[in-house]
């Protein structure tokens, strides 16, 4: 009855146009996720042909976890990843409440914006015949024992972020962005070193490609005047060793913006030098940092820890709820 009741409530907002949140049921874990519901359908622009395809909710979902997870990861990982990728997607969702990240669809396949996903054909190919036979059959079950959950903070879909290595500590967003989230703080992480980028990696740019990005970033600066080897300096640093601020001749930079312009693949920047043509970093780690490490994921799942464990030790203070209640 309650759930007819949603549903009535739900045809009446759009009758009337009333906004509305996404419907969040109490805490509760234990409650058998619910069916495919007709209701949960988003819409996915997909980056590679520019076609805004409609599907599933949890067909959606299943093609971000293969996307976004590596093919070998366990199946506590990848419950894991399910629920945080169900979680962003319903707050994108317009016919959830959420916000859309364009105006004919609730999310792009474009990683760079949204998660990434790709059909199940795409994966196949990606992952050969041999991969996909062994690995499809856990996303498909991870996605199906999580059907239907998403992670909360106080009722409200989470800001479910995630990265791939933070290489030793995941980072507070208030060091990455702007405002500070309660239950996205840093955190101790000491299960990602299988990951391929755990260990430093050193990065050489030619400097004119330096000057050239740094410029386009909004920050100005010559050839000339980054070879003479004071123009660049790292002004402000984060508690886990992440860049926060970089002086460019004289010009404020955001960390996360310094690391973008020049496609480096963590602001946990160890060392740079001007070396001939070239300016030389040394990057340890591989995304934003903020949330849960992907490869930290699947070191707790080898560690048997279940994905309940592996979402309250990266999102501390939220909880895994249902959409809707049944």
């Amino acid at each position: 009855m309650r759930r007819l009741f949603y549903l009535v409530l739900f045809i009446v907002g759009i009758m009337l146009g009333i906004p509305r949140a996404p419907i969040i049921i109490t805490p509760g874990i234990d409650k058998t996720p619910i069916a495919s519901d007709p209701l949960l359908s988003i819409r996915v622009h997909y980056a590679p042909t520019g076609e805004v395809l409609q599907m599933d909710l949890e067909d959606y979902i299943k093609g971000v976890v293969a996307s976004e997870m590596p093919a070998s990861a366990g199946i506590e990982a990848l419950k894991a990843q399910a629920i945080a990728a169900r979680t962003i997607a319903v707050r994108k969702m317009k016919v959830l409440g959420g916000t859309p990240s364009l105006p004919d669809a609730d999310v792009t396949s474009d990683h760079r914006i949204d998660q990434a996903w790709n059909p199940e054909s795409v994966i196949r190919q990606r992952w050969g015949s041999v991969s996909f036979w062994l690995n499809w059959p856990k996303v498909v079950k991870a996605c199906q024992e999580t059907k239907g959950l998403i992670l909360t903070y106080r009722g409200l879909p989470c800001e479910a972020v995630y990265h791939s290595t933070c290489a030793g500590s995941t980072e507070a967003a208030k060091d990455v962005w702007t405002g500070d989230v309660p239950y996205l703080q840093s955190a101790s992480c000491n299960f990602c070193s299988d990951s391929p980028y755990y260990r430093p990696e050193t990065i050489s740019i030619p400097i004119s490609l330096v000057s050239a990005a740094l410029t386009n970033a909004g920050a100005s600066i010559s050839v000339s005047t980054i070879r003479a080897g004071s123009a660049l300096a790292i002004s402000q640093v984060s508690p886990t060793g992440r860049v926060k601020e970089v002086l460019v001749n004289g010009q404020k930079i955001r960390g996360l913006e310094f690391r973008m312009a020049l496609g480096l693949r963590s602001t946990r920047v160890l060392s740079f030098a001007v070396k001939g043509d070239s300016v030389v970093f040394q990057v340890k780690g591989y995304g934003h940092g903020v949330g849960m490490c992907q490869y930290g994921a699947m070191g707790m799942a080898k560690q048997n820890r279940t994905f309940q464990e592996i979402l309250s030790h990266y999102y501390p203070g939220t909880k895994v709820t249902a959409i809707f209640e049944e």
